[in-house]
């Protein structure tokens, strides 16, 4: 029997402390709801995963074609510079066009006196024929006539020419580009003296692009030609292409023990060769079971996943594979359709109570 003072020093004590000392000094038992551990469910799906390598790399032109001059002569002014972009047509230098005007203008004048000289000559040529069928005009004088036409002739042909010759040269002394795209060289300056032939500019066209990838050795034994390549660039954020291996060129440095997928494609807008790019090459398709990855824990037996059954849950051990973004492929373990746990999943062990509460909640 409990003494007076002890009674009082229990009634006294508040509630709280009554309940977890309690004055007969026992706690009391935890109840089966309580031991459960609320948790979010999903359902483990099977779907295509890509099993990927990843690479940062350059984009490149597939063409970059080289812009001589076509005529020789002084440069007067180069028009565009490195990186400037350029239309077809557009006028990059002009070349000192002098000499061809004065050549043009001489050989037109010689034309027009030719011109003259042979209309002169057919019309004698018609009046001795005319004259000759009379008897007026002997046979050598219709002879002569005539060879003289044809002299003359041939005399006008080589001075049309020539002035067609010098007015192509006035016309080339305006360097043009021949496509679309961004001046990648420039390899004179105004003043410069350049030969027929001589190399002024390289244009890289934008239409065809080339991307280089350097791969790690470690998968350049599962690369093919035509697989599947998912590439992305600074320069237009937020889109995504995807083109497919077009050429493999293993062992390009042998200091980096490292390989080159090379793909090929049309500019899909605004893509800038000599801009940097991430491909992600896709190695190989196949149909995987693919869960939460918060729904992978581990534990001191590895990684696992929990199983709902009812309101309890099974562990399984389980191999990861790809991980993708917030889910990962599971190799091993998990069935299509298997049940498990999500949120919470962390606070689980074998056997575990739980109860199940909506996603977000």
């Amino acid at each position: 029997m409990q003494s007076k003072s002890v009674r009082w020093r229990c009634r006294a004590l508040p509630l709280v402390a009554a309940v977890l000392w309690g004055c007969g000094g026992k706690e009391p038992a935890a109840t089966p709801e309580a031991r459960r551990v609320s948790i979010t469910a999903a359902v483990a799906a099977q779907r295509p995963v890509e099993v990927v390598e990843e690479s940062i790399g350059y984009i490149d032109t597939q063409t970059s074609p080289l812009v001589a001059a076509e005529v020789a002569g002084r440069l007067l002014e180069v028009k565009v510079d490195v990186g400037q972009a350029v239309k077809a047509g557009q006028v990059l230098a002009r070349i000192e066009a002098v000499d061809y005007q004065n050549e043009m203008r001489s050989a037109s004048a010689e034309v027009a006196r030719l011109v003259a000289l042979t209309d002169n000559q057919r019309r004698l040529v018609d009046r001795y024929r005319s004259l000759g069928q009379d008897g007026f005009v002997s046979e050598t004088a219709l002879d002569e006539a005539q060879s003289q036409l044809a002299a003359l002739t041939e005399q006008l042909a080589t001075a049309m020419a020539r002035r067609d010759m010098a007015a192509r040269g006035v016309s080339k002394t305006a360097v043009l580009a021949p496509v679309d795209g961004v001046i990648q060289q420039r390899l004179v300056s105004t003043g410069t003296y350049v030969a027929n032939g001589q190399t002024l500019f390289q244009i890289a066209t934008r239409a065809m692009l080339r991307v280089h990838l350097p791969l790690p050795e470690t998968v350049l034994g599962r690369l093919r030609a035509g697989q599947a390549v998912h590439l992305t660039t600074p320069t237009a954020p937020g889109q995504t292409v995807t083109g497919s291996v077009t050429e493999l060129r293993p062992m390009v440095s042998a200091g980096s023990r490292a390989g080159e997928a090379i793909i090929e494609l049309p500019n899909p807008g605004d893509w800038t060769p000599g801009a940097s790019i991430t491909g992600r090459v896709v190695l190989e398709r196949r149909n995987s079971v693919v869960v939460p990855a918060v729904s992978v824990v581990l534990r001191p037996a590895g990684q696992v996943a929990y199983v709902v059954d009812g309101d309890t849950v099974r562990q399984v051990k389980v191999q990861v594979g790809e991980r993708l973004g917030s889910e990962v492929e599971i190799v091993s373990g998990l069935a299509a359709g298997d049940r498990i746990a999500v949120d919470g999943a962390a606070y689980l062990s074998d056997g575990a109570l739980v109860k199940l509460r909506e996603q977000g909640s």
